[in-house]
């Protein structure tokens, strides 16, 4: 038997393999892609069910708490409570923001952020949020709509929207004013698969 004799079994035989091997692996590919999609699926239904409810056990505490003060722990092991509502009639939109924007107060709510004007206070108040949850609704506002916000003391300030932007949170820097004004902050795009970026979505509103 010659070279190429004894060539010809072992092509045939790689021949007949490969057609077996390749349809395995593609379903392999498929599969890893599929159940990689339905984890992701699955953590942001997890993530949104999770942000409704927390806000339903938020607004109950809010009903519950004395007048002029702030509202009892929503539920009893929490870190971190309500300070403010804050509302889109538009949009029938009724949010209530936490006490601060640490990782575990936004999963809840929208917080205030540190270092700016208290809600319904006179001064910059700046409040951020999740895109993929309570803030992902700052891509349906529109410039003249109304954002009212209330404090635990009941104070009450409408704010009209009158710009909204994306900047780059590495190279831009968000502008603080001297003058009574809402900020709403998230992470942009809203569709995004990747959580973080430096891209945001600002939505500046004046206060009326």
């Amino acid at each position: 038997m010659s070279c190429l004799d004894n060539s010809q079994p072992s092509t045939k035989g790689a021949t007949s393999w490969v057609p077996r091997f390749k349809p395995v692996g593609k379903r392999l590919i498929v599969n890893a892609l599929f159940l990689g999609g339905a984890l992701l699926l699955g953590q942001g239904f997890y993530m949104d069910v999770k942000a409704k409810v927390a806000q339903m056990l938020i607004a109950h505490s809010w009903q519950k708490r004395a007048a002029g003060s702030p509202p009892p722990k929503p539920w009893w092991w929490a870190d971190t409570n309500a300070i403010a509502k804050l509302e889109v009639s538009r949009l029938n939109k009724t949010l209530f923001v936490m006490q601060d924007n640490s990782g575990e107060s936004l999963a809840f709510g929208p917080g205030h952020l540190s270092g700016s004007a208290d809600v319904s206070a006179q001064g910059h108040v700046m409040v951020a949020g999740h895109r993929d949850s309570h803030f992902k609704f700052l891509q349906h506002l529109s410039v003249g709509d109304i954002i009212k916000t209330t404090n635990h003391k009941m104070v009450t300030t409408q704010y009209r929207v009158k710009d909204m932007y994306v900047l780059n949170s590495k190279t831009d820097s968000l502008m603080q004013y001297d003058h009574n004004q809402l900020t709403l902050i998230t992470c942009y795009p809203f569709n995004g698969l990747l959580p973080g970026g430096p891209l945001r979505y600002i939505v500046d509103a004046q206060q009326i």
